[in-house]
């Protein structure tokens, strides 16, 4: 299989470029950052699949700015032939489409079968390596470096260690030696406990009967607690009720005495409140007209004003003011421009403005004018048209010309017209003499066919009378032989043909086509050679009619004559004319507008002068047209501000009048309520009559207590206690109920206690499944430590097996890859060690020339990468007809010295016959090292990719 293009859709950092692989050594040179990691994940990416979101160890190479994600790789297989793999973002792993050559289209299933059912670490393990790979053997023990050699030098014992691996670490979870943590050893304790927990059930069955007799016990100390509790809970009842109303009935005797010492019976409902309004608003009355008196006094007498009709009448017109304006300025802009546009024709056209008034440029004379340029156009071009065609002549005969001496070059030679001319008679003679050769071997023909055939019939009645014992039969059958043979013995000989025909047939007999064929040659040569003369002798004499052909040019006289009857120069430009005419008519419309614009100024000046007149005598003063309509609104506005003012001031003086009227009524009718309210509360003036509402509000307030002190008492209830006890009797009994009460709670509560813990046991003896239950549980943890005992065993059993196997290996499937890894490893350090071997231990030596051996992890770092790679080449190569894949390597060779990095390029050269190889690099002197490869610098690769 060989990779030999890469199309980028988007993929990382790159997107849109194309990389053609056109060698068998592919160097990809690139700095940090450069993008060749994202070109190796490519390549496997679109071969495996791009990985999920939750494989955080790898990387999507999703592209940052947006567009498609994927593209594809052109490949050709020994056994698919070429093909076109490509994958984009789809599902988890992309959409993958395969192009084949005979125009199918394959699914993910084909890709499985290219890839000869391999997976993405399966390829890795064997076509796919990295500096960093080889950077991490310096940190492994003997053994994990024994093991990764092994697993170089053997495809598919990689994934049986990580198998061994991963089922020693479940093993470990199962179970340890000493562990607390493993599952096993965590139920193995839990089964301990269970076992001591149910003989701990066991024993507690033998005090049922004890605690019977303790329970009834409990039941008769908790009823008798339960009565004397009630007993004091009641007198506690009586106590606190009497404690509540003692300083209640104290209150209700003092307030008593003190309503009936106040000794009011009537007083007016909200009385004081209405008071204090009315006086409220006495005051603020009085104020008010104060206040105004003193507003009427301090007006000031104003002017009425002036007239502002002639204002007004001028304001409303303001836009016809504008528009004259912008009318006349309109008109005096449009006369400059008109003016400066008809100078501008005139210096265009060179003319004074009464030359170009006075020129006739009517529609009858342009059209005239035109007429006589179209019968110029079509007498020009009838001239042009003759012209064209005496040089299409003249092109045509230069071509016959060139046609004929080719023809010429192919004249037949004298030799093939001779026997042209010579085959017609050749021909007739040649039929003659076959036509006498056939006639006389067919009259010998017939002769002999008749007397054999009576030699037979002979033979055949001669054979029959002779079977049959016919006598008769056998003398006609002897009869009938004997006259055939007499007939072969006089049968005259063929007479030969004459001379002439014989030398005729041995001559020409057999060559008819060839002769035919120059025939036919010489006769389609001279056809076309007089079509050829003819053709010429025409193309000649057209020529001629079109070169002395003199042609009149009477349009053209025409034309300058109307210039001349118009007054323009003859020689005037046919382009130009119809223009001039435009220009001409231009000027004379400008000067038609120009005098009606002035007119049309003049008016408007006038309009502009009454405008102005009129304003000046409205504001009695000297006005500008610039700030015509700002001074009239100013003083507009100045007169109805003054006669504003003083209706203002008028309408003011007429609201105080009405005002102080209004407030003096007012005044009068509250000086009569509150004269009410005191008659009605019995008091002399208005000071007594707030006296006489405090007292009211007094005895209000002390009958509203008696109430509340009425119903305090309703809700307490009878009492049942002697009056005459005091407070620090009521305390010492509620004092001693409370000790009372606290000591039947606590011996209550122990009791209780005591009592739940006694059921709860007994219950537990009667009815408790517990030890039925944690029989139950103690069977079930044995079953799980019998289920994962089990599965340990099966897991020691799989290691032992995949020991067993990685032993054959080394000794079967190895031993084939070595031979190949012993040569490599010893081109790979120039000579130094002879080779790779497996000790009896299991674990990689290399030999050195004087037959020393070192273990792998004695060598150094360049050497065991060479070890390393010695083994991965082997592998590669003896898979090469089984999965014929590309090897990609990410700068495993910078370890290495300049004469062992040589001796590795000259290796992975002469594996490049058989295999594919893709090498990335940030070192620039390894382009340099390998000057066969095809390099490739990743930075500048830009090619468009068409999607």
């Amino acid at each position: 299989m060989k990779i030999e293009k890469l199309v980028i859709y988007g993929f990382g950092r790159h997107e849109n470029r194309t990389i053609d692989l056109t060698d068998q050594m592919a160097l990809f040179y690139g700095p940090n950052e450069a993008g060749k990691t994202t070109m190796q994940q490519f390549i496997i990416q679109i071969l495996f699949g791009f990985p999920s979101r939750n494989q955080t160890q790898l990387l999507r190479y999703e592209p940052k700015t947006g567009g498609k994600y994927g593209g594809q790789l052109h490949i050709s297989d020994p056994v698919y032939g070429k093909l076109v793999v490509e994958r984009v973002k789809g599902k988890s792993s992309g959409d993958v489409t395969i192009f084949f050559e005979d125009g199918r289209r394959g699914s993910e299933t084909d890709l499985k079968q290219l890839l000869r059912n391999y997976d993405r670490a399966s390829f890795e393990a064997v076509f796919s390596f990295s500096i960093h790979e080889l950077q991490g053997l310096e940190g492994l023990s003997e053994t994990e470096l024994s093991r990764t050699l092994l697993a170089s030098g053997t495809t598919g014992i990689d994934a049986v260690t990580r198998l061994e691996s991963r089922l020693e670490k479940e093993m470990a979870v199962l179970f340890k030696k000493n562990g607390r943590n493993p599952e096993i050893n965590v139920l193995a304790d839990e089964l301990r406990a269970i076992e001591g927990e149910l003989k701990e059930y066991r024993q507690r069955t033998e005090l049922y009967g004890p605690y019977l007799e303790r329970l009834r016990e409990i039941e008769q100390r908790l009823t008798a607690i339960e009565a004397e509790e009630t007993a004091t809970d009641q007198k506690l009842k009586q106590l606190g009720k009497w404690q509540q109303a003692a300083p209640l009935l104290a209150d209700k005797k003092t307030v008593t005495e003190q309503i009936k010492a106040i000794g009011l019976v009537q007083f007016p409902l909200d009385g004081k409140r209405q008071m204090d309004r009315l006086v409220d608003k006495l005051s603020e009355t009085k104020a008010s007209a104060e206040h105004l008196l003193n507003q009427q006094n301090s007006l000031p007498e104003l002017d009425a004003g002036g007239s502002v009709a002639a204002f007004e009448n001028l304001l409303n017109r303001e836009s016809d003011w504008h528009q004259l304006r912008l009318q006349l300025e309109q008109k005096r802009n449009e006369h400059a421009e008109l003016s400066e546009d008809r100078q501008t024709t005139l210096s265009l056209l060179g003319l004074s403005e009464q030359q170009a008034l006075a020129m006739d440029v009517s529609l009858s004379n342009e059209e005239q004018l035109v007429n006589k340029l179209k019968d110029l156009d079509v007498e020009e071009e009838e001239q042009r048209f003759r012209l064209r065609k005496l040089q299409e002549e003249k092109n045509k005969l230069a071509q016959t010309e060139m046609q004929l001496t080719s023809f010429l070059a192919g004249e037949p030679s004298g030799k093939e017209r001779l026997a042209a001319e010579q085959w017609p008679a050749i021909s007739a003679k040649l039929a003659e003499a076959k036509a006498a050769s056939k006639f006389q071997t067919a009259n010998s023909g017939n002769s002999q066919l008749v007397n054999t055939i009576l030699i037979a019939m002979g033979v055949f009645v001669a054979a029959y009378g002779f079977i049959q014992s016919f006598v008769l039969l056998m003398v006609l059958g002897a009869a009938a032989i004997g006259t055939g043979v007499w007939l072969f013995l006089k049968m005259p000989k063929p007479a030969e043909l004459s001379a002439e025909y014989q030398r005729t047939l041995k001559e020409y007999a057999g060559k008819e086509s060839s002769y035919d064929a120059i025939s036919k040659k010489v006769a389609e040569f001279d056809h076309q050679l007089d079509s050829l003369m003819a053709q010429r002798d025409a193309i000649k004499k057209n020529i001629a009619i079109y070169s002395f052909e003199k042609p009149a040019l009477p349009a053209k006289a025409a034309y300058q004559q109307q210039l001349q009857k118009i007054g323009l120069q003859p020689e005037s430009s046919r382009t130009m004319v119809l223009e001039l005419f435009e220009k001409l008519r231009k000027v004379q419309s400008i000067h038609s507008r120009l005098e009606r614009i002035f007119s049309e100024i003049r008016v408007l000046e006038d309009r502009q002068k009454d405008w102005l007149v009129k304003a000046q005598a409205a504001c009695g003063k000297e006005l500008a047209a610039g700030e015509l309509m700002p001074a009239l609104r100013t003083e507009l506005s100045q007169r109805k501000r003054q006669q504003e003012q003083w209706q203002k001031m008028k309408e003011k003086r007429a609201g105080l009048l009405q005002e102080s009227g209004r407030l003096a009524v007012y005044r009068d009718q509250l000086e009569k309520e509150q004269l009410a309210l005191v008659e009605h509360a019995g008091a002399e003036d208005v000071f007594a009559f707030y006296q006489t509402a405090d007292e009211w509000e007094r005895k209000q307030q002390l009958e509203r207590k008696l109430a509340l002190i009425d119903g305090q008492l309703e809700s307490i209830g009878e009492i049942g206690l002697p009056e005459s006890w005091q407070l620090d009797d009521a305390e010492q009994a509620v004092e001693s109920c409370l000790l009372q009460l606290a000591r039947c709670k606590t011996e209550r509560n122990g009791l209780l206690a005591e009592q739940a813990d006694k059921q709860q046991l007994t219950r537990l003896l009667l009815s408790d499944t517990s030890y039925e239950e944690k029989q139950q549980e103690f069977e079930e943890k044995k079953a799980e430590f019998t289920e994962l005992a089990r599965q340990w065993s099966v897991s020691k059993a799989i290691v032992e097996a995949i020991n067993q196997t990685m032993n054959e290996l080394k000794d079967k499937k190895l031993p084939a890859v070595l031979d190949n890894a012993q040569l490599y490893f010893n081109r790979l350090t120039g000579g130094a060690y002879k080779g790779l071997a497996m000790s009896m231990d299991g674990y990689f030596e290399a030999e050195r020339q004087d037959g020393s051996y070192f273990r792998i992890a004695e060598l150094s770092q360049a050497t065991k990468e060479q070890a390393y790679l010695a083994l991965r080449l082997s592998l590669a190569k003896s898979m090469r007809n089984s999965h014929p894949f590309p090897i990609i390597i990410d700068d495993a060779f910078v370890h290495f010295d300049r004469s062992r990095l040589q001796q590795m390029i000259n290796l992975v050269t002469e594996l490049q016959k058989e295999h594919q190889f893709i090498y990335f690099t940030c070192h620039e002197s390894m382009q340099q090292a390998w000057p066969n490869a095809q390099i490739i610098k990743v930075a500048n690769t830009e090619r468009s990719v068409h999607s």
